[in-house]
């Protein structure tokens, strides 16, 4: 039996990793994994010259993504096989850091805020869910986090905002909200996500697990 495939989808800041996460607590009597779809994003360095890079580079927009290799995890998963991460191309590749290992039986989890623009990957869940949080709460949350967990200063989180995530935003991930099966609000400032809508979440993998 492969495992349940769920994708979860939502705008940057939104409560995608903090859902998945409490679904596979939740779920911890199950093998579970997940992906998140970060690990998937272009190496940009490979584009020669600084000023050329900056114009294309993005993260926010579908070209960021290594489609084929994100897909291809998802199915060798799927198909019984551990996959070994990072992708070769992608940027934490690039970076060098520690390989590590994915493997479930019964529920993978695929996070991010693209991931049900491809229609390949989008076809392949079996439940899609979208985080729905109000643009003004994204924007403080990423700017908050940029600066405490990624060292970024706040000019340099605004600028980049601006000059990715602001257009990219409704153009590429909001509209992917009609593509979900589930909307999970998260607007509240602590950024919990309404408990009704995870519990049902976690209900409806438990249910799609138990009747394979």
């Amino acid at each position: 039996m492969r495992p349940i495939l769920v994708g979860i989808a939502g705008g940057s800041a939104s409560g995608k990793s903090t859902i998945a996460r409490l679904v596979v607590e939740a779920l911890s009597g199950y093998s579970t994994a997940i992906i998140h779809q970060d690990h998937f994003f272009r190496d940009w360095t490979s584009h020669s010259g600084d000023e050329e890079r900056d114009k294309i580079r993005t993260a926010n927009r579908p070209d960021s993504v290594l489609w084929p290799a994100l897909v291809d995890a998802v199915d060798t998963i799927a198909g019984g096989s551990p996959v070994t991460m990072p992708v070769p191309g992608t940027r934490q590749a690039a970076r060098k850091i520690d390989r590590w290992t994915v493997e479930a039986r019964d529920l993978l989890i695929v996070d991010g805020h693209l991931v049900l623009w491809d229609d390949d990957l989008r076809t392949r869940f079996d439940l899609t869910v979208y985080v729905d949080t109000p643009d003004d709460e994204r924007v403080l949350r990423r700017i908050n986090r940029d600066i405490a967990e990624r060292g970024s200063e706040l000019a340099t989180a605004t600028a980049w905002y601006r000059h990715d995530v602001m257009h990219s935003y409704p153009r590429f991930t909001l509209p992917t909200r009609w593509l979900a099966h589930l909307v999970i609000p998260n607007p509240q400032s602590q950024g919990a996500p309404a408990l009704p809508g995870v519990q049902a979440l976690i209900a409806a993998i438990r249910s799609y697990i138990e009747s394979r």
